[in-house]
């Protein structure tokens, strides 16, 4: 990968999460990063591309960070708070400002928009991903409401921690979620607060 395009990738990505996509205007992008106007668009021909690859690698980042997270916990019950505490730790981190998919949606909410396309493909693999820890003691039709029921939850958390600030936002879904799991005959302690974890 060219060294301009992914600085001017990394530049996009920081300005996109910190302040949204409709108030970061190119030229922005192309002061902090240095990149002339001409190279930027030899890489990304317009906004639109280039948020989208914004999203693209936000989706590997993301998705690698999470499954080297839960994926170091062998107990397949253990890999559910896992997914939560991993969130948990998101939540804290100082560049914290909630979902770039979620927010990429608000501000492209057109049913045809590839950006919105690149949102929703997302979270389908993160769905996915939460679907296969759940049939490791599941069976796959639980497995499949249940994990969007995961999901459903772990957006919730990301808003409220993004809106409100809340600090157990990620602690108050895992509850939820044990609930559910117990519904199913899936046992598993609670713990203590994700604070001292």
């Amino acid at each position: 990968m060219s060294d301009k395009r992914q600085l001017v990738l990394e530049t996009a990505l920081t300005l996109f999460r910190a302040h949204g996509y409709h108030a970061v205007g190119i030229d922005r992008v192309l002061a902090e990063s240095g990149v002339a106007k001409m190279t930027m668009y030899k890489y990304f021909p317009s906004k639109n591309a280039l948020i989208e690859a914004v999203l693209n690698e936000r989706d590997l980042r993301f998705r690698r960070s999470l499954l080297e997270f839960v994926n170091g916990v062998d107990d397949p019950r253990e890999k559910f708070r896992a997914l939560f505490l991993w969130h948990h730790c998101w939540f804290k981190e100082d560049s914290f400002n909630g979902c770039m998919f979620i927010n990429a949606v608000a501000e492209f909410p057109e049913p045809n928009s590839s950006i919105r396309q690149a949102s929703i493909n997302h979270k389908a693999l993160i769905q996915d991903f939460i679907g296969s820890i759940l049939n490791q003691v599941l069976a796959t039709e639980i497995s499949q409401r249940l994990s969007a029921q995961f999901s459903q939850l772990l957006d919730g958390a990301t808003i409220a921690a993004q809106v409100a600030g809340d600090r157990m936002a990620a602690f108050l879904a895992w509850r939820s979620a044990v609930g559910l799991l117990l519904l199913e005959g899936v046992q598993i302690e609670l713990g203590n607060s994700f604070e001292s974890s």
